[in-house]
């Protein structure tokens, strides 16, 4: 990234920021360094902080590591300051490509575990907030704070250590316990089941880290030891001192007990009426989405011969999809190598839409799927949906449809061993053939026939983006699937041999 960040770019960020996103700045910059501070900071300016500040122009001056300059542009991605950095000069395409800042896992600068509490807080609505705020008051002994703000509650709670952010350096691992068991206190199950992903995803690199330095001052490499903190660097250096020959490991599979494929299936639709809900559904009724029954053919015919189980649902609702995945997590037994889940519906960018024309959250059926009975299990999710409405020209198509409507929500994956493939990137429309079928899944079944036996999934897929881009409608449409993998092992839909 070539434009720098001057002292009148951060004074220009910094004025132009509102409280509440200089309360979320503060936090994931000092929340690791100094979170007294930090209070103090809030605690004198108060709601002053939405005028003229120099707290950020004080932290750069205090702030002397080399790193800083990425620490806060990657701060201020993770803020969606997509529009201020826009005006500062910076690409927001390259900034996202750089800094994932909607996985919760992958942080570059900022703290990890801070990132992943802000993303928590981000999760929470007005009423459950402060039924959080409620639960956690046991822990905050006398401190005073504010009624609306968890972010402020949370560098108490990591000031008096009720939560510990944890250090890769020293090999501390975090400890968010006490916020997971107020979540469940508030019956807020799924933002608990987040907490403790990203926090057991720390700790795992944390014991890896440590079991790095441990093997490599046994073995007297004596680099690692002096320098600590660059693991990643050390753990490559003994893999290649200790052979050029060693290879990804493979997840284990085997086609007699290869696990659960869910495949849900909408191609009928109709609109709410539950008052609660209306005002969910989109404004436009969605249609019928004709081709898609050779979709799920294709499907079901594929993954049964991998050695599948199948489970089929057609036209549910938004929370009869939910259960359904559930009750896919709840078939896995211990023996079942993966999970594969299959979404054929209408969608918008990061969701899919139930029968009844009520959105689901792809994320949300991400995080039931990262269920400690598949810690360690791959877990696939195939989503044929738009993600927006664009297309390369507006001729319109006699015989394409798009499964699709505009959103604003953002999705990604973000818990290990996964792999999500969306048929078309964010903000463009998925293109399905009346008779023949999706491009995308059309594609996704017979590459997957033609090298399951040879090819790794992840090669396999790269020859499927490869063959539907090149893909072109009567009008010139094209489209592009993207795949998000945290898949760590190769993955083979075949027998290992021994």
């Amino acid at each position: 990234m070539t434009v720098q960040l001057s002292q009148e770019d951060v004074n220009f960020i910094e004025n132009e920021l509102s409280y509440v996103d200089k309360v979320s700045l503060i936090f994931l910059l000092y929340g690791q360094r100094n979170p007294q501070y930090a209070l103090q900071i809030l605690n004198v300016s108060g709601r002053m902080l939405s005028d003229e500040t120099s707290f950020l122009v004080d932290w750069t001056n205090y702030e002397r590591s080399t790193s800083w300059e990425d620490e806060l542009l990657e701060a201020l991605t993770i803020l969606e300051q997509n529009l201020l950095l826009l005006r500062a000069g910076f690409d927001d395409d390259e900034l996202r490509s750089k800094y994932f800042p909607q996985t919760a896992e992958i942080a570059l600068h900022v703290h990890p575990i801070l990132k992943g509490l802000y993303q928590f807080c981000e999760r929470l609505e007005d009423k459950t907030t402060l039924q959080l705020i409620k639960q956690l008051k046991q822990h905050l002994g006398n401190a005073s704070v504010p009624q609306d703000c968890l972010e402020i509650v949370l560098l108490h709670l990591i000031s008096n250590e009720t939560i510990i952010l944890g250090s890769r350096a020293s090999g501390k691992e975090c400890d968010l316990v006490a916020l997971t068991a107020a979540c469940k206190s508030a019956e807020l199950y799924d933002e608990s089941d987040f907490l403790k992903g990203i926090s057991q995803h720390y700790n795992s690199a944390v014991k890896a880290e440590q079991q790095v330095q441990s093997d490599a001052s046994s073995k007297n490499y004596p680099s690692v030891v002096q320098q600590p903190v660059d693991v990643v660097e050390a753990l490559t250096k003994m893999v290649v001192t200790k052979t050029k020959t060693s290879t990804l490991e493979c997840y284990e599979f085997d086609p007699q007990r290869a696990g659960i494929m869910l495949l849900v299936n909408q191609f009928r639709f109709y609109r709410e009426t539950n008052p609660e809900l209306v005002h969910m559904i989109p404004s436009k009724a969605l249609k019928d989405r004709k081709g898609t029954e050779v979709d799920k053919n294709a499907l079901v015919q594929l993954f049964t011969d991998l050695g599948y189980e199948i489970i089929l649902e057609e036209n549910i609702t938004h929370h009869q999809i939910v259960q359904a995945v559930q009750h896919a997590v709840q078939r896995i037994r211990p023996a079942h190598c993966s999970l594969v889940v299959g979404l054929l519906s209408h969608g918008q960018e990061g969701i899919v839409y139930g029968s009844n024309s009520v959105p689901v959250e792809v994320k949300s059926i991400q995080h039931l799927m990262a269920s400690e009975r598949l810690t360690g299990k791959p877990k696939l999710l195939i989503v044929q949906a738009c993600q927006g409405s664009d297309l390369q020209s507006a001729v319109p198509v006699p015989t394409y449809e798009r499964d699709s409507l505009d959103s604003d929500d953002r999705t990604a994956s973000v818990f290990m061993d996964f792999l999500v493939a969306w048929s078309t990137v964010p903000g463009f429309a998925s293109i399905r053939h009346v008779e023949k079928g999706s491009w995308f899944i059309q594609e996704l079944c017979t590459k997957l026939r033609q090298l399951y036996k040879s090819e790794q999934i992840m090669d396999i897929l790269t020859s499927v983006i490869n063959d539907v881009s090149s893909k072109r409608g009567y009008g010139n449409e094209c489209m592009v699937p993207i795949i998000q993998s945290t898949l760590s092992k190769r993955l083979y839909f075949r027998k290992q041999e021994s």
